[in-house]
């Protein structure tokens, strides 16, 4: 028997495929609606974070992202608030950095 480790992130399981995103859509304060493609996600210190991208800018070169994190959940609802303070911020986005990922941010 071969004790070689097998590396998931080395297959291929979507044959070719490009990465598909999840589709959200966040309303605001003022109830307009807004669709978001979660981009990638972190949980640190119980806190959910994600990163976002707004679907009308997906297909842009570069596109903005914003760093939204979970403040309460409610059944199959969840509430997402932007993360406006600089140290959080900062913090967060560096362990996105951290990890593998196939998009590069640029500050």
């Amino acid at each position: 028997m071969n004790d070689e480790k097998l590396n998931i992130d080395d297959l291929d399981l979507f044959d070719g495929q490009e990465e598909v995103y999840e589709l959200i859509t966040v309303i605001d304060d003022d109830g307009r609606e807004t669709d978001y493609y979660v981009m990638d996600g972190i949980d640190v210190d119980s806190t959910r974070y994600l990163l976002l991208v707004k679907a009308e800018d997906f297909e842009k070169d570069e596109p903005d992202a914003f760093l939204f994190k979970e403040e309460d959940v409610q059944g199959d609802e969840c509430i997402y608030v932007p993360v406006e303070d600089d140290e959080e911020y900062s913090k967060i986005i560096l362990l996105l950095q951290d990890e593998e990922s196939d998009y590069e941010m640029k500050f």
